[in-house]
């Protein structure tokens, strides 16, 4: 067969061909029952992966005809107005930030199916040496990853999603990322001494239970159970959003109770006992009117106590905050030195987790989801409390050997020297 009369495309298997040029291409029939062709961007793997996903659309009656000219930023509009509407407004102002600040700029104007893996690696390598953290590329990247399922799912577009494709080495690693910052020696306990009430209760309940401040802003008398000290409990069951509205809790696992000890228990109820708002569905950490405190009057709160805080000798806990300059002004304080309201949070798990508790039970005492997000947020702490365990055990072991008794060797007898006699 002369090379003018090649096919343009050979079948290599069930709906898919590779052309001349080596590229594969899918083929199917959309909902018309028009005959219809996709390159796959890839090899093999990847023309398999975008067929299987073509033939379950149809298979689900979802629409398979190629939206082939669909652009990202009308992709990311839609989406936008589909599924996030339902989410909290925190994570659709999140999502927002994630398209608007680093990816309509980058990809924008250009079409779903001619963003590729390597795009998206360069994406990550970018946001890493402009300083981003680790975490914040990790929503970049899902937030695209979300853009480009919904766009299959319900916008007509057919193709492989690039993130899917893209190496482990080029994904931002959370796990190497800054360490979050805690409360290290006496840090928590000068810091909750130093703060004036209601914050200094405020911070002891952060620091005893590890909830979220949103969860602790929400809180009610109804949801603290402190009439029997010996069998104290807290509710978490709604949080506050950044508009002061009282919403539902994160996840539906965040919705729990747990429980605390007397001394919390008498700590709220002498709080209670000074409050001016004492009816059930009061809140229990109030403004003047009422209403529950903001997160930035909460913040500023810490930063007060923690310029008071002293250590046992009377010098400053965080002596940052008394830096001066050349000119006398007090030195900035760069973000994440400090430890902030979420250090109550991650101190607590931190804690529990070299204290040997498992992680089933801390990802309930935190609200986690299930014990899967605690151990992806926690994985270095794990990995701390595991070397600590397994170099304690050695060492206990080989203390054990080396303080053994030794054996003192039998005296020789007459029988023993005969057996070395000739």
């Amino acid at each position: 067969m002369s090379e003018g009369n090649q096919p343009r495309r050979v079948r290599v298997e069930r709906n898919i061909y590779r052309r001349a040029t080596g590229v594969y291409e899918v083929g199917f029939k959309d909902g018309g029952g028009k005959q219809r062709w996709r390159t796959v961007d890839g090899g093999i793997t990847a023309a398999r992966a975008a067929r299987d996903t073509i033939l379950s659309q149809r298979a689900r009656g979802e629409q398979v005809g190629n939206n082939s000219r669909l652009r990202f930023a009308d992709a990311a509009e839609n989406w936008f107005q589909g599924p996030v509407l339902d989410l909290r407004p925190a994570t659709e102002s999140c999502y927002r930030n994630a398209v608007e600040q680093h990816l309509l700029d980058r990809f924008g104007a250009r079409r779903l199916d001619t963003i590729t893996p390597d795009d998206l690696a360069k994406l990550v390598r970018d946001l890493r040496a402009h300083g981003l953290a680790e975490s914040t590329i990790v929503i970049v990247i899902g937030v695209t990853n979300r853009i480009y399922r919904y766009a299959a799912r319900r916008l007509g577009w057919v193709g492989t999603n690039p993130v899917s494709l893209m190496l482990s080495s080029e994904r931002p690693k959370p796990s190497k990322g800054k360490r979050r910052r805690i409360f290290e020696r006496g840090e928590l306990e000068q810091t909750i001494a130093a703060a004036g009430e209601p914050y200094r209760t405020l911070f002891t309940v952060a620091a005893l239970t590890g909830a979220r401040l949103s969860e602790l802003l929400a809180l009610t008398w109804a949801n603290l159970r402190v009439d029997d000290i010996d069998d104290a409990q807290i509710e978490f069951a709604h949080q506050v959003d950044r508009r002061g509205n009282l919403a539902p809790t994160k996840t539906e696992g965040s919705a729990r109770t747990i429980p605390i000890p007397p001394q919390l228990a008498r700590l709220l109820a002498a709080h209670r006992h000074t409050s001016a708002f004492v009816r059930p569905d009061s809140f229990v950490f109030a403004t003047r009117s009422g209403r529950p405190f903001s997160q930035r009057n909460i913040a500023r709160a810490l930063r007060a106590a923690q310029v008071k805080a002293v250590d046992d000798n009377g010098h400053p806990t965080f002596p940052v905050l008394h830096a001066l300059d050349e000119s006398g002004n007090p030195v900035p304080v760069a973000h994440g030195v400090l430890p902030s309201m979420h250090s109550f949070r991650h101190t607590v798990a931190s804690r529990a987790l070299l204290a040997g508790e498992s992680v089933d039970e801390i990802a309930f005492m935190l609200g986690h989801r299930d014990a899967n997000v605690t151990r992806a947020v926690y994985v270095r702490e794990l990995s701390d409390a595991r070397r600590r365990t397994m170099r304690r055990s050695r060492m206990v072991a080989e203390f054990e050997t080396s303080s053994a008794p030794r054996t003192k060797p039998e005296p020789m007898t007459p029988a023993t020297a005969g057996v070395r006699s000739r």
